[in-house]
């Protein structure tokens, strides 16, 4: 009688299927990808663009980036690049952000300014002109973070 040493396949794909199992459940967590930090990242995202706005309207005697009738364009330009204290492309203000954040929750990161209440999913972020609020717009339980 041969007597064989070694592992059987049965018993590696085993062990394989358990090791699967065990990466599904902890990789996540250790990784940060779950619905905590994207909730965490939305928060620290709209803390960062509300004081930010909050420093351009200091910088331009109280004018929001945007005004109604404007578009996303405007206050992108007037948040990423110098501007006067018009608002206009100029030396003495900003940049105040060097790009705008991707929304966690839907993956988009243009703003669309007023319209439809935040909460649309239409964009990643909505500005409203008349109360200078900032919001992410993928959901309405997210909308009133």
């Amino acid at each position: 009688m041969t007597r064989r040493s070694g592992v059987l396949l049965p018993e590696i794909l085993s062990l394989a299927l358990l090791l699967g199992i065990l990466a599904s459940v902890i990789i996540p967590k250790i990784s940060g990808v779950g619905p905590g930090s994207r909730s965490s990242t939305l928060a620290r995202d709209l803390r960062t663009m509300r004081s930010r706005i909050e420093r351009y309207k200091r910088h331009h005697n109280g004018e929001l980036p945007a005004a109604k009738g404007e578009n996303s364009d405007r206050f992108l330009c007037r948040m990423v690049r110098k501007t006067n204290v018009d608002g206009d492309p100029g030396i003495e203000f900003g940049p105040y952000l060097q790009r705008l954040p991707v929304n966690p929750f839907n993956g988009l990161r243009a703003v669309r300014i007023d319209g439809a209440s935040a909460g649309t999913n239409i964009a990643g972020w909505r500005f409203d002109t008349r109360t200078g609020a900032f919001q992410a717009d993928d959901s309405p339980g997210h909308a009133a973070f």
